[in-house]
């Protein structure tokens, strides 16, 4: 699925991103049924739509359902012009699918959180402009799904470390990334502070439910 900003631009300009979101934060205020029809086309045709498939799948619809005012003003009408990609910041090292057991953590200070830990396996990381990150906020992962939180982590944020992963193939997808006490203001926080599992498993929900998983 390649990445292009350039195309990802071209159809965000004739509507074809951010096609179930209101119109009222730049989207087409369609259902569900018309943005599977765009998608299938686009998939069987071999689209390079992998730029904006994070953000339109499901980083959107999450801020939609959860994100404040501010939030969905600010993030989804840049969602749906294409001029915000989104990378996933969930899987973390020794950890393989158990999501609960994160151990990535922020840290709650004046003004905002400090950010510490590392995310493996991140799609495009090196080529996206924010993550939404699964982070622990208390307990430890021991706790499993209580005091996890998401954030909207700015990637050209100071402290940020994002290394390369290559496949077999040579091609590089995948990265590490690197999280140093990077400072997050208390407004990335999305949805309510501990309620991260919960929000995690409907973005899940949206991520699974396209007719790529088909």
């Amino acid at each position: 699925m390649g990445f292009d900003r350039d195309f990802s631009k071209a159809l965000a300009k004739n509507g074809f991103i951010g096609l179930t979101i209101p119109k009222k934060f730049g989207g087409q205020g369609k259902d569900g049924f018309s943005r599977f029809t765009v998608i299938e086309e686009l998939l069987l045709n071999g689209m390079p739509v992998g730029a904006h498939w994070i953000a339109d799948r499901q980083s959107a619809p999450l801020i939609l359902k959860y994100g404040t005012a501010e939030q969905k003003s600010f993030y989804l009408p840049k969602i749906c012009s294409a001029d915000a990609f989104f990378c996933i910041g969930m899987s973390e090292p020794n950890s393989g699918s158990d999501l609960a057991s994160v151990r990535t953590r922020a840290t709650k200070i004046d003004g905002g959180w400090s950010l510490s830990g590392q995310k493996i396996w991140t799609t495009n990381a090196h080529l996206c402009d924010f993550m939404i990150i699964l982070v622990r906020t208390s307990g430890t992962s021991e706790d499993r799904h209580e005091g996890l939180s998401q954030f909207i982590v700015d990637l050209k944020q100071p402290g940020i470390d994002i290394r390369k992963i290559r496949d077999l193939t040579g091609d590089h997808h995948f990265n590490e990334v690197f999280f140093n006490e990077v400072f997050l203001p208390d407004n990335c926080l999305i949805g309510i502070e501990g309620a991260g599992w919960q929000q995690v498993i409907s973005e899940l929900a949206f991520e699974r439910s396209g007719p790529e998983r088909i």
